[in-house]
């Protein structure tokens, strides 16, 4: 590090101008433009306030009476510290130094020769010089360079130590080399790079028996080691995206900048999806139904889980609005149900700003809607960039290393993984134990476990901040069914309204149509959840009015997904009389199908009929029993003889002790 002192020849830069040092008195400095001779008084607190934040700045000039050299620009600040240099050099600037300052110590001048010869043979047995003792010359030539760089240690640094290898390449043999790596070694069949030197080797002679015959200046061939070499030299970058493609370069040289930021609970919370590694049964037939599907959503700042969705149904709009209605509602609901849940689980309420991927779901025009109509806002990762959503991603890793791997029917993330174990076959876990597990491991582990970084427990973290920021609730459940729904319009007419071969009318409907006539269109919200009724919106007061069905008998409970499969399933065209009665028939075949694959196929995953049976943990958490032997709520089997299942004795919370508490 270099030093200076106020004397004359000091030059600063201050506010865009060159000031030369002249005198000072008491705190005061006197300074003086050497192009308009004005003279310039500073304080002292003032200039080491400036010099500290870079207002003031202090040059390397050469200051005489006569001329002031000033440095065309800047000086790089390359010589930091002597650990920036190499070892040896290292202790070549030391052994210099403890000869320089040993012969002060001994009161000796530069121009005392003989002494110095005479101390320097003593100082090399003192130090224990490897090198011998250096001559007097060379000694006097060392202190020169150290007083006259006001004795800055790097003046005694050697020359070499900066010194970049010499290219013996001529300029037409360099760029050869280049092209020819850039040719064949940056490719995305990713040759080797031994493999790329021979291609240079033999290309490069076949050029030169060319240049031989013309009588023109041969191409230098150069080593394997100086091929790699220049490999190493490249931008890693550029060499990542050409062999490897831009997003694994940007994956790979990624670096992160500090944590993502929330301040308070509820800032931003972030929203996924992923399948769980984990078959489950059927409640009621005890069938393995295959892997279902998780979306959570997790706060940002302090880690707690806010809510998720379980069911068949692999992402889209159904799956992320059933994991926002879990986050925003009170879970008070789960220890009515499950009371072995120990902990608090007080984290619920609308986000600031909800984080997500880009898949299709979640850049639907619906789903951003809907996030906006909760009065939060959305925000959309850029394509294959998890740590943007790092918290969330980190919890579905800690689900699968402190949940699954301890659950018998456990699957693994690769078929190679898995091996010869066959995960359906030890299937035990049915979807109601599985609904009560995540609450449990939730309530009882993941919320009240530290974080390992922070060492912050997510539950306290909550409890502490919440009541600095509250976060909203939803002040009514119809507005938020109403949000979340899926809106149409249509006519009125004297059937009320149609839609998907459903009326639907009451009186309400009816003194609506007298006021507005016939054939207004009108906005409505079904709820894909129950066909049963739907909300109106009255076009004048912009009110929503609940609307039911008229053939409960065949909506009430019965979902978008499954109304749309009885349709598929019908196979003729319907007729607007016998519609429903048409689709109750097809309902109970439905039945009768299931029924006879369920006696004959035992051993067959059941995926498709939990989808049709609308398996999902909000059922659960309502207190539905759905099973895949009646999908369709309220209905019997079929009009025969039940089948027979042998129910499950234990309760669903009969459940051994695993590692994370339960």
């Amino acid at each position: 590090m270099g030093h200076f002192y106020f004397e004359k020849g000091l030059v600063v830069k201050r506010l865009g101008q060159f000031l030369e040092y002249s005198s000072r008195c008491g705190d005061e400095l006197y300074f003086e433009n050497p192009e308009t001779g004005k003279r310039e008084t500073i304080e002292e607190s003032s200039f080491w306030e400036e010099q500290q934040t870079g207002r003031l700045a202090v040059l390397t000039a050469f200051s005489s009476p006569k001329a002031l050299l000033l440095p065309e620009e800047p000086e790089p600040t390359i010589d930091v510290t002597l650990a920036d240099i190499p070892e040896k050099h290292q202790d070549e600037v030391i052994r210099r130094h403890d000869y320089i300052s040993r012969l002060k110590a001994a009161g000796i001048t530069k121009g005392q020769k003989q002494l110095i010869r005479e101390e320097a043979e003593k100082i090399a047995k003192e130090i224990d010089d490897p090198r011998g003792v250096p001559s007097e010359s060379t000694l006097r030539r060392w202190w020169r360079l150290f007083e006259k760089n006001s004795y800055n240690v790097f003046a005694l640094v050697n020359k070499n130590a900066r010194k970049s290898p010499a290219k013996r390449l001529d300029g037409e043999s360099e760029k050869y080399l280049q092209d020819n790596i850039e040719e064949v070694y940056l490719q995305p069949t990713r040759p080797g790079g031994a493999s790329a030197y021979r291609q240079y080797k033999d290309t490069l002679e076949r050029e030169n028996s060319l240049r031989q015959l013309n009588g023109e200046q041969l191409l230098t061939l150069v080593s394997e080691r100086t091929y790699l070499n220049r490999i190493k030299l490249l931008p890693k970058e550029e060499v990542l995206v050409a062999r490897l493609g831009r997003e694994a370069a940007r994956h790979t040289l990624k670096m992160i900048k500090g944590h993502l930021p929330a301040d308070f609970p509820l800032d931003c919370a972030e929203l996924d999806h992923t399948p769980m590694n984990l078959y489950v049964i059927d409640d009621r037939a005890l069938l393995p139904l295959g892997r279902p599907w998780l979306t959570a959503i997790k706060d940002r700042r302090t880690g707690m889980l806010l809510g998720f969705f379980i069911s068949f149904h692999q992402t889209g709009l159904r799956s992320i609005f059933g994991a926002i209605k879990h986050s925003l509602l009170s879970h008070n609901r789960a220890y009515e149900i499950w009371p072995e849940l120990e902990n608090p689980w007080p984290a619920h309420g609308c986000a600031v700003k909800y984080v997500s991927d880009r898949g299709a779901d979640f850049l639907s025009k619906r789903c951003k809607a809907a996030i906006l109509s909760l009065g939060s806002g959305y925000e959309h990762c850029e394509r294959r960039t998890p740590w943007l959503k790092a918290s969330i991603e980190r919890f579905f890793l800690t689900l699968e290393q402190t949940f699954f791997e301890m659950l018998p029917g456990r699957t693994f993330s690769c078929l190679k993984e898995r091996g010869d174990y066959d995960p359906a076959k030890d299937a035990v876990i049915r979807v109601s134990t599985l609904a009560f597990l995540l609450h449990k491991w939730a309530v009882d582990h993941h919320n009240v476990f530290p974080n390992k970084r922070t060492q912050e427990i997510p539950l306290l973290v909550w409890k502490e901040l919440v009541g600095v920021a509250p976060p909203p609730y939803p002040a009514s459940i119809d507005a938020l069914d109403i949000i979340l729904g899926e809106r149409h319009t249509g006519c009125l007419s004297h059937e009320g309204i149609r839609f998907q071969w459903l009326n639907y009318a009451d009186d309400t409907l009816a003194e609506m149509m007298k006021q507005l006539g016939r054939d207004t269109r009108v906005d409505y919200v079904v709820s894909s959840e129950n066909l049963g009724q739907i909300h109106v919106q009255n076009p004048r007061t912009k009110e929503y009015i609940l609307v039911p069905c008229t053939r409960p008998d065949y909506a009430q409970g019965l979902s978008l997904h499954q109304h749309k499969c009885l349709r598929k399933e019908a196979g003729v065209r319907l007729k607007a009389v016998t519609a429903v009665d048409t689709l109750r028939e097809t309902r109970l075949m439905i039945n009768d199908r299931i029924r006879e694959e369920i006696a004959n196929k035992e051993n067959i995953p059941k995926a498709r009929l939990a989808k049709l049976a609308e398996i999902n943990s909000n059922a659960i958490l309502n207190g539905e029993s759905r099973t895949i032997l009646t999908p369709f709520a309220g209905q019997q089997l079929s009009r025969q003889t039940p089948l027979e299942i042998k129910q499950a004795t234990a309760p669903i919370t009969d459940i051994p002790i695993f590692a994370w508490g339960i």
